[in-house]
């Protein structure tokens, strides 16, 4: 019996005899195996990379050696060109800036903490702050000044209490101009309370430490004859004065906040010869009868204070009336646009010990002047009638 199956009418024509012809074709001539050395894609690039990273590793041809090398040159160049571009365009120039901002916010610094604030707490601080920042406009939000201030104030007042006499004042040192102010307690808390760090690191407070100078000066330098016991003047010289101790100008008073104790006006002042005439006429036809009046006065002031101490006169009597006259004298004399321009007065001015050398050697050409602040009555109506 034939097993043979039949062909099944709707499967291709031919298509069992290339199967059997692909089977025999199998079998005579086997597909070779895959080789465990083949390389993969992956394995590929890998060995790519490897002729340039590990040259070493695996044997390369001399076009591939020079293709590497120009390949890393290259990649050196750029990345140093890189590199510098970022150093002297970008690093450097913000490293700079950076440390000019700390270098003038540390001046600033030691210039407003000095002398008794050197060591302060809040410097330290301050300065870390500096240091520690990391750019310049965090630098310029540290405000050291009003810090400074704050410090120098609190520092300020608490001298100013402990550095009075018994007549409640104290003195101003200030450092930079070499010279020393006088003034009541009340008025050096109050300049205290009206400055900032800037003026109060360069003054400090002592207990006045004062002498009484005589000084023999012309009625200009004695401000016009106008100053009375008890006037708070200001000592300035007409010339330039400097030695170790001292360097001077005009800008400023060399002295200032010196007590007039006394005044001696030139004795010639005080002798008196005047007299007082008006006359008249009276004509009627062929008679003329002249009238005249007459009054004189004749005395010295310095010897009719003597006549009294020795009870030649009423000694009160005579110091009523002979009381102030120099400084009557000299206020008539500034009402009536008129007076004696050649009078010397001998004054007693309360001043600084290490001003009194200086003082006596220029004693020619200093000047005293009254500060409005201090201004006599009579001053004040002058200005107040002008403004």
């Amino acid at each position: 019996m034939n097993s043979k199956k039949p062909r099944d009418p709707l499967f291709p024509k031919g298509f069992e005899e290339t199967k059997e012809l692909k089977k025999e074709f199998s079998k005579n001539y086997p597909k070779p195996n895959k080789k465990d050395d083949e390389l993969t894609p992956l394995k590929r690039l890998n060995h790519k990379l490897g002729v340039y990273l590990s040259p070493n590793s695996i044997d390369i041809s001399d076009d591939e050696k020079k293709k590497k090398i120009g390949v890393i040159i290259t990649t050196l160049i750029l990345t140093t060109i890189i590199i510098s571009a970022y150093y002297f365009i970008i690093y450097e120039p913000y490293q700079e800036e950076l440390t000019l901002a700390k270098t003038t916010k540390l001046n600033e610094l030691h210039d407003l903490y000095t002398g008794a604030l050197t060591a302060s707490p809040n410097a330290f601080s301050l300065e870390n702050k500096i240091n520690n920042a990391k750019s310049p406009e965090e630098i310029g939000q540290i405000d050291i000044l009003a810090q400074a201030t704050k410090d120098w104030k609190s520092f300020h007042i608490k001298s100013i209490n402990s550095n009075q006499d018994k007549y409640n004042r104290t003195m101003a040192i200030y450092s930079n101009e070499s010279k020393n102010v006088i003034l009541p307690t009340y008025q050096a808390i109050q300049m205290v309370n009206e400055n900032n760090a800037e003026v109060l690191s360069k003054i400090k407070f002592e207990v006045p430490n004062t002498v009484s100078v005589p000084v023999l000066i012309s009625r200009l330098q004695a401000g016009a004859g106008l100053i009375n016991v008890g006037s708070i003047v200001d000592i300035y010289t007409n010339n330039t004065y400097t030695n170790e101790s001292y360097v001077l100008n005009n800008t400023t008073p060399d002295i200032s906040g010196c007590t007039v104790l006394a005044i001696m006006r030139y004795e010639d002042n005080g002798e008196i010869d005047s007299e007082y005439s008006k006359s008249s006429m009276l004509v009627k036809g062929n008679n003329t009868n002249p009238n005249e009046n007459t009054k004189s006065f004749s005395s010295d002031v310095l010897e009719l204070l003597k006549g009294s101490i020795i009870n030649g006169y009423d000694e009160k009597e005579t110091m009523d009336l002979l009381k102030n006259y120099g400084v009557k004298l000299s206020n008539y004399e500034r009402q009536i646009n008129l007076g004696d321009l050649n009078a010397q007065y001998m004054l007693l001015i309360e001043t600084p010990q290490d001003k009194v050398e200086y003082i006596i050697n220029n004693m020619d050409n200093i000047v005293l002047t009254i500060p409005t602040s201090h201004a006599p009555n009579w001053m004040i109506t002058e200005i107040n009638s002008t403004y």
